[in-house]
C-alpha cells in the first residue's frame, strides 16, 4: 500500500538531472576481500561506461570519492568488528589526497560475511550508522563475501540491497546521490526581521511543540540517538567539538504562519533538538520564497536563531508549488479559508516528516501519492536540490492539492528508503489546531510502523 512502483525501465543518463561525474577511488581491497576486489574493478568500469571520468588522482576536487576499507571477519557481531580511527578514515583520506570534496560525497566500500538480504530494518540502520560514524562517511556500500549481494546504506536509514547486476545498479544509486547538490546550508540570517511583538504573538512555536509531543506519543518521532552509541567517547568528543554533532534527531515539522507570512520549521537536529519536546528557541522562521539561491532566516528582534531543519528547501519548494487560498480571521483570531479573506497563502498549512513505513492508508481520508520513479528512480538525501524538486513534482501530481472538488484535507507520500512526508491543507473542516487533524489521520486511518521502512529495488 506504500504505493512504491517497481524499479523503472529507465536509463539514468537519459534523465534531465543526470550529469557526468569525476570519480576517484582510494585504497585497495584487503587480500582476504577477493569478492570486493572483483566488484571494485567492475564498478569502476561501470562508471566509465556511463560517461563518468574515473581518476587515480585529482587537483583537489571530485564529485564522488570511493574509499575501500577492511572490516575483519570474526565471531563478534558486525557492529563490534568495524574499526575506528582518529581522525576517521574518510577525513584522513581526504586530507592525505588534498581533496576538497565534501564528506557527503564520500562513500566507504567494504566486504562482510553476513547476509545482507532480508536484514531487519532496525538492524540495518544500526549497521549502517555504525560504519558511517566510525569512518565519517555518510554512505556505505557493503558487499557480501560471495559477491552476490550489495547494499547501500544511507544516513537517513536507507539500505536497498541488490542481488543482480551489482556494479551497474550500485553505480546508478551512487550517481543519483552525487548528482543531488547539497543546499541545506544555503541560507542567510536576516537580523531583526521580525518585531519582538509579532514573534511573541505568533502561535506557531507552541503549535509545533504540541504537534511534536503528539508525534512522540504516536511513535512517529523516535528518541534522539547520541553519537556515542556508534563511536568511542573520544571520537564522539571530536564530533561535538569540530562538527557540533551530539545526537541524531530524526523527523521534522513545519507550519505556514499567515500572521507572519512566513514558514516556521523545527531547527536542525544538529543543534541537539528533541522534536518531541520543542522549546520556543528550537524553531526557526523562514521567508517562504528563496532570494536567488539562498533561503532567508527571519530572526526576531534580539534573537540569534538556530539553523533550520535540513528539509527547509524541501518545505519551501512544497509551498511554492502549491495552489493558493485566501484566508481570513475568525472573531477569536484564528485563520480559516475565506474567499474574501485578507491573506493569500499556500494551500498547504503545515506538514511533518517521519521515518516510518506505511502498509495501508484510507484513501477516503488521506491521499497517497506514489513516487515518480520514471523521473526520480532512486530518491535523494535530505537537504538536496533534487529532493526539493521531488517535493514540487509530488505537489503537481496530487489530486487533493489541485482539484478543488476533492474534499480530502491530508496528503502523504513515501520518500524512497527513509520514510514519509505528509501535509494538511487549508480546506473546510480542518481542525483549529494545526497538524492535530493530520496526526489524527495517522492515528486512525494510516497503518504505519517505525521499525520497518520499505527498501524497494
Amino acid at each position: 500500500m506504500n504505493g512504491v512502483p517497481a524499479r523503472p525501465a529507465v536509463k539514468l543518463d537519459e534523465l534531465p538531472w543526470w550529469r557526468p561525474l569525476v570519480v576517484q577511488l582510494a585504497g585497495r581491497p584487503h587480500p582476504d576481500d577477493r569478492a570486493l576486489g572483483v566488484f571494485v574493478r567492475h564498478l569502476m568500469a561501470a562508471f566509465e561506461e556511463q560517461g563518468h571520468t574515473v581518476v587515480e588522482s585529482s587537483h583537489g576536487d571530485v564529485d564522488l570519492l570511493l574509499i575501500v576499507t577492511h572490516i575483519p571477519a570474526g565471531p563478534e557481531p558486525l557492529c563490534d568488528r568495524v574499526p575506528e580511527e582518529i581522525p576517521p578514515l574518510s577525513a584522513r583520506t581526504r586530507g592525505e589526497l588534498g581533496l576538497h570534496v565534501g564528506s557527503r560525497r564520500t562513500v566507504v566500500l567494504a566486504q562482510v560475511p553476513e547476509r545482507l538480504t532480508g536484514l531487519r530494518h532496525s538492524d540495518a540502520v544500526e549497521i549502517g550508522r555504525t560504519v558511517m560514524g566510525r569512518t565519517a562517511a555518510p554512505r556505505v556500500v557493503l558487499l557480501g563475501d560471495d559477491g552476490r549481494e550489495a547494499a547501500l546504506f544511507t544516513l537517513e536509514g536507507g539500505h536497498p540491497t541488490e542481488t543482480e547486476e551489482l556494479p551497474d545498479r550500485i553505480r546508478d544509486r551512487l550517481v543519483t546521490a552525487a548528482c543531488a547538490r547539497d543546499v541545506g546550508d544555503r541560507y542567510d540570517v536576516v537580523p531583526d526581521a521580525l518585531s519582538a511583538t509579532a514573534w511573541a504573538d505568533s502561535p506557531a512555536p507552541g503549535e509545533l511543540a504540541a504537534a511534536g509531543r503528539r508525534m512522540g506519543e504516536l511513535g512517529l518521532l523516535p528518541e534522539p540517538v547520541r553519537i556515542d552509541r556508534y563511536v568511542s567517547d573520544g571520537l564522539a568528543a571530536l564530533y561535538r567539538e569540530y562538527l557540533g554533532w551530539k545526537r541524531l534527531s530524526e523527523g521534522m515539522l513545519f507550519l505556514y504562519d499567515p500572521g507572519l507570512d512566513a514558514v516556521v520549521v523545527t531547527a536542525s537536529g544538529s543543534w541537539d533538538v528533541d522534536k518531541r519536546a520543542l522549546r520556543a528557541d528550537e524553531v526557526t522562521v523562514l521567508h517562504p520564497r528563496p532570494h536567488g539561491d539562498r533561503l532567508r532566516v527571519l530572526a526576531p528582534e534580539g534573537v540569534d536563531p538556530k539553523g533550520p531543519s535540513v528539509e527547509a528547501w524541501e518545505v519551501c519548494a512544497l509551498l511554492a508549488a502549491a495552489p493558493t487560498v485566501r484566508l481570513g480571521r475568525t472573531a477569536d483570531g484564528h485563520w480559516v479559508p475565506d474567499p474574501r479573506g485578507e491573506r493569500t497563502a499556500p494551500l498547504i498549512r503545515g506538514g511533518v516528516h517521519a521515518h516510518v513505513g506505511v502498509g495501508r492508508a484510507d484513501a477516503t481520508v488521506i491521499e497517497s501519492v506514489p513516487p515518480n520513479r520514471d523521473l526520480y528512480p532512486y530518491g535523494f538525501g535530505c537537504g538536496t536540490d533534487l529532493m526539493a524538486d521531488v517535493a514540487a513534482d509530488t505537489v503537481a501530481r496530487s489530486r487533493a492539492l489541485n482539484d478543488p472538488e476533492d474534499p480530502r484535507r491530508y496528503v502523504r507520500w513515501p520518500m524512497l528508503y527513509h520514510g514519509e512526508m505528509a501535509v494538511e491543507l487549508w480546506k473546510p473542516g480542518l481542525p483549529r489546531e494545526p497538524l492535530q487533524g493530520l496526526l489524527d489521520a495517522y492515528a486512525r486511518s494510516v497503518g504505519y510502523t517505525p521499525d520497518h521502512v520499505d527498501q524497494p529495488l
